[in-house]
């Protein structure tokens, strides 16, 4: 049976994945230096078709509102969504097409998806940066790619015994030698991803209380959103127990207004996410 090992397979595995997208690597170069100037975001999504028609797009969608005509010109788009709206749309565009390229598997991208809009709303919600939030958690889950690489079969296996009430971390180590947790974190120092991106991928199923910083706590938090909302459908989709020093430690109440308006909120927006609303 094949064994995954930190000293091998995970670069071959990754070459096995589409390239994790420039555009997306470009933005963060630029967040490490605090922000990424108008004129430079546009530069950035100039160079990924996949990112230039969902800011034109979104802009188009604002122009027919007021009734005016359509518009191809980039930095016209760009200018009239702004520059908020425009780093979103790099990064939701740029990593869901990633993603969905990757996997083939729709429950897969589709979870991560839910996580990543629910990721993005706590973040808006307790000073955590929006988009590190969105791509940890479009991406926490992307150790299990791997093992639909290395051997399908027998993950779909794993999957039937967890089903079946096994726990998942472990019966992926019996059968693969590591956890996706720490598959993911490898591929994600593979991508040479951000300290804090990495931190939250090989930690999301940490539930002892010892938070590492904010991200760490808002995507463990928000893949349990995501199955309290049944996004997507599920019927293995059951909140066992609610991790209350998270929510503590966020500084959020279950019961404050902020919070229920989220649960609206990340609803919506997961129904729109096929449109390249999200």
């Amino acid at each position: 049976m094949p064994y995954l090992t930190k000293s091998k397979q995970i670069a071959a595995i990754g070459a096995e994945l589409p390239p994790f997208p420039s555009v997306i690597q470009q933005l963060l170069d630029h967040l490490r230096e605090d922000s990424a100037p108008f004129d430079c975001l546009v530069r950035i999504a100039r160079t990924d078709s996949v990112v230039s028609s969902a800011i034109l797009s979104a802009a188009n969608r604002l122009r027919r509102m007021r009734l005016q005509p359509d518009t191809s010109d980039m930095f016209s788009a760009a200018s009239l969504i702004g520059t908020n709206k425009l780093q979103q749309i790099v990064i939701s565009a740029g990593m869901n097409h990633f993603v969905s390229e990757c996997s083939g598997q729709r429950f897969f991208y589709e979870h991560s998806l839910a996580v990543a809009i629910v990721a993005h709303e706590l973040a808006m919600l307790t000073q955590v940066s929006t988009d590190e939030a969105y791509i940890a958690g479009i991406l926490h889950d992307i150790g299990q790619l791997a093992y639909f690489i290395v051997d399908a079969k027998r993950y779909q296996e794993v999957r039937h015994q967890v089903e079946q009430g096994g726990d998942l971390l472990a019966l992926e180590a019996e059968g693969f030698g590591l956890n996706h947790c720490e598959v993911g974190l490898l591929l994600g120092s593979h991508w040479q991803l951000p300290q804090n991106i990495l931190l939250a991928i090989g930690t999301h199923h940490d539930s002892s209380n010892r938070w590492q910083n904010k991200l760490h706590a808002v995507i463990h938090l928000a893949e349990t959103i995501c199955r309290g909302l049944d996004l997507p459908h599920s019927p293995h989709n059951h909140v066992l127990s609610v991790n209350a020093s998270a929510l503590e430690y966020l500084g959020l109440s279950w019961e404050s207004p902020a919070l229920q308006d989220l649960f609206a909120r990340s609803s919506v927006r997961f129904a729109f996410s096929k449109t390249g609303a999200n």
